[in-house]
């Protein structure tokens, strides 16, 4: 019966910090935020190469509406019901998608009209320096809708005129000399 339980440990503590829900990634941050999901924390990381993964710690824990946690390394996972990890190298830009009431405000190196936040999304998706994108719905800004294009991704504020999204950066893979 230990050597089965023992297994059964090992196997655990060797999972790949996919999306776990209800284990932790202790340690390594680089960077903490209000987040509303676990989406959010998940898509901020996704836009930030420095990221290499993520704990979000659910809500009324840390706070009333949950808590991010951004690491630049992958700590080891431990067993904790308060929150959801992953790693970075397993976010798949299929899984992507455009933040609706979310502002990403700052870091903004361009800024034009843009008829609808799919044109926005588009001109991020083509330009290399983009990270992410806000798109500002009409009347807010000026009478038209505005796109604003970002070389980072910063932290998701809840704003109901905007709609954002971000960019997966490719994760750095170690080469061998």
């Amino acid at each position: 019966m230990p050597a089965l339980l023992y297994a059964a440990l090992m196997t655990l503590l060797s999972l790949p910090a996919h999306a776990v829900d209800g284990f932790n990634l202790p340690g390594s941050d680089y960077d903490n935020f209000s987040a509303g999901s676990a989406m959010l924390c998940t898509l901020t990381c996704a836009g930030d190469p420095r990221c290499k993964a993520l704990t979000w710690v659910k809500p009324g824990i840390q706070e009333p509406s949950g808590h991010c946690r951004l690491k630049d390394r992958v700590p080891t996972l431990v067993r904790d019901s308060y929150c959801h990890s992953r790693s970075a190298e397993n976010i798949q830009s299929t899984r992507l998608r455009a933040e609706n009431n979310i502002h990403r405000p700052a870091s903004d190196y361009r800024h034009f009209s843009s008829a609808n936040y799919q044109l926005c999304q588009k001109a991020c998706a083509q330009e290399q320096p983009c990270s992410s994108w806000t798109w500002v719905r009409p009347g807010v800004q000026e009478p038209n809708c505005h796109c604003w294009l970002k070389t980072s991704a910063p932290h998701p504020v809840a704003d109901n005129n905007c709609i954002s999204g971000v960019k997966l950066w490719p994760r750095s893979v170690p080469i061998d000399p």
